[in-house]
């Protein structure tokens, strides 16, 4: 039988919880650790990890070039290489003070003076002597001079050329034309012919011509 103390055995008599107590409290959960560089690496597309990968490479180019520059810095430390246009000589680690070299002051040589040279004479072409210009022939007649019958200005006459058609307005001032010589003429296709009786007509060719004047005699022709 249980004593006739209200406490439990196991009990703090001060009213401490005991460590039973502390056996109903949930298990300790560890510390969950978070994902890394790696994990997070291969989280990240092909695209991703490329340009990761080329950006790596320029850095590790970059610092290489650096030291290799930085080594060559060091290692050319002390020493000094002349150069052609200052004339100093450099020893390494040497106590002696270097002294530039006088250089050489080129001598000026007199400029000779041209000699003015003798300018040609101009040679004078000689002028040929002109001589007179011909004058040219006379043009040679190419036709015979037009005799003109009674004088008339036209060169009219008997000898066969263009038959008159439509004679001058004033014909008849040289030539003794009949009364109807204007007048109109039916069918209107008549030409100057000369009539028997030493008058000119314009029906010459028609029916009933110089009828009244003894009939036809001779055209006239023009050339």
């Amino acid at each position: 039988m249980q004593s006739g103390n209200p406490h439990n055995q196991d009990d703090d008599p001060y009213g401490q919880p005991t460590i039973r107590e502390f056996q109903y409290l949930p298990p300790y959960a560890p510390r969950q650790r978070r994902p890394g560089f790696r994990h997070w690496f291969r989280t990240r597309t092909r695209k991703t990890k490329f340009g990761l990968g080329c950006g790596a490479i320029v850095v590790i180019l970059l610092l290489f070039s650096v030291c290799a520059i930085s080594a060559s810095a060091i290692s050319g430390i002390g020493t000094l290489t002349p150069t052609p246009t200052t004339g100093l000589i450099a020893v390494a680690a040497s106590p002696t003070v270097l002294q530039d070299t006088p250089t050489p002051v080129p001598t000026q040589q007199p400029t000779p003076t041209p000699t003015p040279k003798p300018l040609p004479k101009p040679t004078t072409a000689p002028t040929l002597a002109v001589q007179p210009t011909q004058p040219p022939p006379p043009p040679k007649p190419t036709s015979k001079p037009c005799q003109a019958v009674n004088n008339n200005p036209w060169c009219f006459n008997f000898v066969p050329g263009n038959l008159i058609y439509n004679p001058p307005g004033n014909f008849c001032a040289y030539f003794n034309c009949i009364s109807s010589f204007w007048q109109e003429d039916v069918p209107g296709d008549g030409y100057v012919v000369e009539c028997n009786d030493g008058t000119y007509s314009l029906s010459g060719g028609e029916r009933g011509a110089c009828s009244y004047h003894g009939g036809e005699m001779r055209p006239l022709y023009s050339h």
